[in-house]
């Protein structure tokens, strides 16, 4: 992982305070428990400790005597915590009844200190003797947290916890054969790997080309149960080593792409069985550098992963200018169609912040560039690469080779937060289309073409749709359900979807997890 994972989440210059080996290194120590814990003194503790509860919990009149102390010494907490507070909180409306009310039923009955350092310690004592007081504090106190930070900040902070379990492991191998243990005797693993050095948050401690090679002796080692992809970065191609290049390829006949000597032949003849791209780390599916690499896996049957939902892992440098517009898709700023007046610039993508501008990455439509022989003549021209064109025999308009056969899995289905908008699929037309037209959908190749249909579709219409829709147009499109379907209240999204027979068999089970 990258050193600066805080970054954006964490205000420069101090996002660097936060390296992630630093803060894993310093989690470790309270994520394990202590070295005793498992000899017999502490065990036996335990046990003591677990035979009073009980006892109590069997106890009825106990059981009661408890839980009505427990409520006194709340209020009394409670009450001498506001008291503490009452010069901070008098002058506010909520203030002012709520000492009202205790100056009416408690302030002649209960015993008032005249120092607060008297009231800070008679708290701090309450704390110290009752941990269910210290408890609900904390409980408290943490969602206030919660509010303050963020739960996007709070989901970092989970990943780093992640960090800290799976670094307890020194190796792949070691992980893996964890990993094996949880699941049936027979199952077989595809292993993603992720190519972060280029995603402008600090250096990896292990390079990802050293991580592929252990991977790849994983996969010798277990030949039959570890499926390894590629994961391949466009930055990586463009500034790659000339002595040791990690994408090179013979086009001498455009026909049959050959690769020549170079990292990624040596994976694939290593056993990788496919390519896996990670977009929202700070490129479009679609870079110049990855048509070619997209021709081979056509010709040679080889699959393509892509991550395609929103989450905590993106390009974590400054956004880019040339970022606010699209490089393929257009709208219309003005003008009327019948006055033949329209007034077309590239899509604007209005995102400001990095999570939330890694959807423009992301997008499903983005490989509507790639599968739709329309769409990919426009990326020609942008392009404007002669060998790009002879590459894929394009010449006065029309293309000799495409990439509507390119077979990719668009995983994670959009993710929750896109099954949520289809369930309100009430608020956009669009996305009742794979219900009253399962056959045929939207279709997107045609429909995409009209841009007043096209500012729709990527704007508004939820993940959920697109991709069905793209399965049901594309023959080669498929989708997973990992991570997303581990929340269990979808799984009736899930069972209806794959009703329909267009889309149930290419569904596939993903983990993520």
């Amino acid at each position: 992982m990258p050193q600066y994972l805080a970054r954006k989440f964490v205000a420069e210059p101090f996002y660097k305070l936060f390296r992630t080996s630093t803060i894993v290194r310093k989690l470790k120590k309270y994520y394990n428990p202590p070295e005793n814990y498992f000899d017999y003194t502490q065990r036996n503790k335990r046990w003591d400790g677990y035979k009073r509860r009980i006892q109590i919990q069997g106890n009825p009149v106990v059981r009661n005597a408890l839980f009505f102390s427990r409520v006194l010494i709340w209020l009394i907490f409670v009450y001498y915590l506001l008291k503490l507070l009452q010069p901070v909180l008098s002058n506010t409306w909520i203030g002012k009844l709520i000492y009202w009310f205790f100056h009416l039923c408690f302030d002649n009955w209960v015993y008032q200190f005249e120092s607060p350092w008297n009231l800070i310690l008679l708290l701090i004592c309450i704390a110290i003797g009752f941990r269910f007081v210290r408890k609900g504090a904390w409980d408290f106190i943490k969602s206030r947290i919660v509010k303050i930070i963020g739960k996007d900040r709070l989901e970092l902070l989970w990943r780093y916890v992640n960090l800290v379990r799976y670094s307890n492991y020194t190796s792949q191998g070691r992980i893996f054969e964890r990993l094996q243990q949880q699941y049936p005797k027979d199952s077989k693993f595809v292993v993603l790997p992720m190519d972060m050095e280029f995603m402008d948050a600090g250096s990896v401690k292990e390079n990802y080309l050293v991580q592929m090679d252990k991977l790849i002796r994983l996969k010798a080692n277990h030949p039959d149960t570890v499926f390894p992809f590629v994961h391949v970065d466009p930055r990586r191609i463009a500034r790659q080593n000339p002595e040791e290049p990690f994408f090179l390829y013979n086009a001498d006949n455009p026909d049959v792409i050959v690769l020549e000597d170079c990292k990624l032949k040596t994976y694939i003849e290593g056993g990788a069985s496919g390519i896996k791209i990670y977009p929202a780390l700070g490129y479009y599916p679609f870079e110049k550098e990855l048509l070619p690499l997209w021709l081979y896996c056509v010709q040679n049957d080889l699959p393509v992963t892509t991550h395609c939902s929103v989450g905590p892992i993106f390009w974590r440098g400054a956004k880019k200018r040339e970022w606010d517009r699209h490089p393929i898709f257009e709208e219309i700023i003005s003008g009327k169609a019948e006055d033949n007046n329209l007034e077309i610039e590239k899509l604007r993508l209005l995102q400001i912040k990095n999570k939330e501008f890694q959807r423009n990455f992301t997008h499903p439509l983005n490989y509507c560039c790639l599968l739709s022989p329309y769409f990919l003549m426009k990326l020609l021209d942008l392009y404007a690469d002669q060998d790009l064109n002879n590459l894929f025999d394009y010449r006065n308009g029309t293309l000799g080779r495409d990439l509507s056969k390119l077979k990719i899995n668009l995983a994670h289905y959009g993710g929750a937060e896109n099954w949520d908008r289809f369930l309100e699929k009430d608020r956009q037309r669009a996305a009742n289309a794979i219900i009253t037209n399962p056959k045929d959908g939207l279709c997107l190749a045609s429909e995409m073409k009209q841009l007043g249909n096209l500012y729709q579709y990527w704007h508004y219409l939820d993940w959920f749709s697109i991709i069905s829709n793209m399965i049901i147009e594309f023959d080669n499109v498929y989708t997973d359900i990992s991570y997303t379907a581990h929340d269990t209240r979808y799984l009736s999204l899930l069972s209806e979807i794959m009703n329909n027979s267009n889309i149930q068999n290419r569904v596939l089970f993903g983990t993520d997890f």
